[in-house]
């Protein structure tokens, strides 16, 4: 049995205490799991409810403040949670697939936003593009590893086109309006706002080629595999401020587009443009889990991975969070 404390052991802890107190800045220090969220949000319209979420301070409603990081394509926002610097990315499934042949620390916890309309292959019809079969020889940008490149391929084979006819030259997404102009490529797989200002960088000479059926991508929230369970509760806040700006989306339509507008830097005209084709509403369900089995069987065939299986992706989903928030919005098995 310890014995009782001496005036010098009481002095110590007082001491010791007040240190910490110092260290921490305030009267008591918060538990390492409690430090704020950072988010890394890609630059698209389809991180709209993420946008709406901390303009219309939903995030705060739900006991949240987290950090925002803007990044400039999902990919690139994911990797900012494989790299420690963000806790929760938006990304679409493509990325989620590429990044599953090299690891497995990563959760989609939430699917929030879905479109068949957000990438886009952009041409030149200077460059002797008015029609599918004029891609064959023609050099065609893409951002490897993310929906562009998915994008391009099943485009491609959708009008039995071998996606080896065409020279597929590695861009980041900023990089194709300016690659379109200097002539480096022909055609951009480009999705929004990219598309649209390698459209407005050409006018008359650039046109859309149809794609619609082609390819219908899912946005989602990606956290760090640590995050799940342990911090379950703060994912479960930020699924509800999410569902709450969604609601506010479809209630208040022309305030969103203004804040749409504000946060990209766009005008009206983009607004009209993007609009019609976007989604909004939490899932996670079956429909993931194919998309992102397909993505494989096709990234394996082609040869843009190394692995020779398809991954488990049920252990990349973690419902429980939605569970919590909209259980019929979650179509896994328990």
């Amino acid at each position: 049995m310890p014995g009782p404390e001496t005036p010098r052991t009481t002095r110590g802890c007082r001491r010791a205490a007040l240190k910490l107190a110092a260290l921490c800045g305030l009267a008591f220090c918060l538990p390492v799991w409690a430090a704020p969220l950072t988010l890394a949000i890609a630059r698209t319209p389809l991180s709209l409810p993420l946008y709406v979420a901390q303009a219309e301070g939903y995030f705060a409603a739900v006991g949240l403040a987290p950090k925002i990081i803007d990044c400039v394509g999902g990919h690139r926002c994911l990797q900012l949670v494989l790299d420690g610097a963000a806790d929760v990315a938006t990304a679409s499934d493509s990325p989620v697939m590429f990044r599953s042949f090299e690891r497995d620390d990563y959760v989609v916890f939430g699917t929030f936003a879905t479109t068949s309309d957000d990438v886009k292959l952009v041409v030149r019809r200077s460059a002797g593009i008015t029609e599918p079969g004029q891609l064959r020889g023609k050099k065609v940008g893409v951002v490897r590893g993310s929906s562009s490149q998915f994008f391009l391929d099943s485009y491609l084979l959708w009008h039995g086109i071998d996606p080896g006819s065409v020279d597929q030259i590695a861009l980041q997404p900023d990089e194709m309006a300016a690659a379109m102009r200097s002539g480096r490529v022909a055609a951009v797989a480009a999705w929004e706002p990219f598309a649209f200002d390698a459209i407005a960088a050409f006018r008359g000479d650039a046109a859309v080629l149809p794609h619609s059926g082609v390819y219908t991508s899912s946005f989602n929230l990606v956290a760090h595999r640590r995050l799940a369970g342990a911090r379950d509760a703060d994912l479960t806040k930020l699924l509800r401020a999410v569902a709450r700006a969604e609601a506010f989306i479809q209630s208040h339509p022309i305030e969103s587009q203004a804040i749409l507008r504000a946060r990209l830097g766009v005008d009206q005209r983009f607004i009209d443009w993007v609009w019609p084709g976007l989604r909004f509403q939490l899932t996670l369900d079956q429909s993931l889990l194919k998309t992102l089995e397909s993505e494989a069987r096709w990234a394996i065939r082609e040869g843009h991975v190394t692995g020779k299986t398809v991954p488990g992706y049920q252990r990349y989903l973690h419902a429980p969070p939605l569970r919590e928030v909209d259980a019929i919005a979650v179509g896994l098995p328990q």
